[in-house]
């Protein structure tokens, strides 16, 4: 998939604004969004048509040469516009605010902070909103309250030493019959997580749901 100059552009603008939206002025190089005095950047990459009606939007974050951070949304819409405009509230949503906590330190009433003892290693665990998107309005939607105890769980059995680790954690219930659930870990698929997320009591519904939270751990 290429991305067109145009639309680049486009969520480079976006970015800006949303970092001057909490008091960060930004430059940019190359497409990466640098807030002012940081050695960290923010990049996004926009897919119109990664499938029909349905675009993605990559958003990376530069820590270092052998660590950039990768998190993905889906936008559906009629148009281009509004696919991105879905895909970047998501974004927003979702793992904005985890990021400008965990990276440059911007405190947010929707991220929880705790330590966790990892190994050897002390870390601070920056855990954002859980997200739903529930097509059956009629019935309130309930999410087994253990799935992210299991998780942190396995995580902390994990030999961790960087100075940043990030999960991504998505569950879909597709039509009653069908779900799918992913873990991913510093940007790798994680199957024995997925399986924990996949073996929960996880409600049935004819119609479409989906849960997904992303954390990010920073050694201490």
């Amino acid at each position: 998939m290429i991305v067109k100059k145009n639309e680049a552009q486009a969520v480079v603008e976006l970015l800006k604004e949303l970092f001057k939206t909490y008091g960060f002025e930004t430059e940019e190089h190359e497409g990466w969004v640098i807030p002012e005095g940081s050695d960290y950047a923010m990049k996004g990459y926009w897919y119109p048509e990664a499938t029909e009606n349905t675009g993605q939007l990559s958003i990376e974050v530069f820590i270092n040469s052998e660590m950039v951070m990768v998190e993905s949304f889906a936008g559906m819409g009629e148009t281009a516009v509004e696919r991105l405009k879905q895909a970047f509230a998501s974004f927003v949503h979702h793992s904005f605010p985890t990021f400008l906590q965990a990276i440059w330190g911007k405190e947010s009433d929707k991220v929880t902070k705790e330590t966790w003892k990892i190994g050897t290693e002390s870390y601070e665990a920056y855990i954002g909103t859980q997200g739903v998107i529930n097509y059956d309005k009629s019935k309130e939607l309930i999410v087994p309250e253990s799935y992210l105890s299991k998780i942190k769980e396995k995580i902390l059995n994990e030999k961790l030493e960087n100075e940043f680790h990030w999960f991504g954690l998505f569950f879909a219930n597709i039509n009653g019959l069908d779900t799918y659930a992913e873990v991913s870990k510093d940007n790798l698929k994680w199957e024995e997580a997925g399986k924990i997320m996949t073996s929960l009591a996880w409600k049935r519904s004819n119609s479409y749901y989906a849960v997904r939270q992303f954390l990010v751990l920073k050694k201490v």
